[in-house]
């Protein structure tokens, strides 16, 4: 059990916190470190507060001044600290999902990078070649009308040459 619950006092089964001086020497800076100024006894109804927000107030005399006069607003204090709490802890997740997807968007960047140089570096290779078998495709292409041509001067040459023999 913390320290601080043994130190209270119960009268009627009623919590009253101690003054702060009783935790070591943590003074806040408005106190002079009079006893008498810095006690806040006050009693809390035990269905008001729980263990832990009890500890809570008793860390800041601030909050203990005021959890004797309003007790609802002190509870809501401690809801949005502990609200706040946890926007803090999502947003933390959040940035750590964040830096975890960079990473990781940085890695398949490095890949697909990599393999756009060497998709670069075939397709050049593949239009070399293309355009070569081009080259050489026009070439035979004008060898095979060069040879069609041949054949029909032959031909037609043939053809003469019987005509004028019969």
């Amino acid at each position: 059990m913390d320290s601080y619950m043994g130190s209270l006092q119960f009268d009627e089964d009623t919590p009253k916190i101690p003054p702060s001086g009783n935790h070591g020497n943590h003074h806040s800076p408005g106190s002079s470190g009079d006893a008498n100024s810095s006690k806040f006894n006050f009693e809390l109804g035990s269905s008001e507060f729980n263990e832990s927000e009890l500890k809570k107030i008793m860390e800041n005399e601030k909050l203990a001044e005021m959890a004797s006069v309003d007790p609802k607003r002190v509870k809501r204090i401690l809801a949005n600290r502990q609200s706040a709490a946890r926007s803090k802890q999502r947003k933390m997740q959040y940035i750590a999902e964040l830096e975890q997807k960079v990473q990781t968007l940085q890695t398949e960047a490095t890949t697909l990078s990599a393999q756009l140089t060497m998709l670069q570096r075939d397709s050049a290779g593949l239009t070399s070649q293309n355009n070569e078998l081009k080259f050489r495709l026009q070439a035979m292409e004008q060898q095979a009308q060069l040879k069609d041509g041949i054949r029909f001067f032959v031909l037609k040459s043939y053809v003469i040459c019987f005509i004028e023999v019969s």
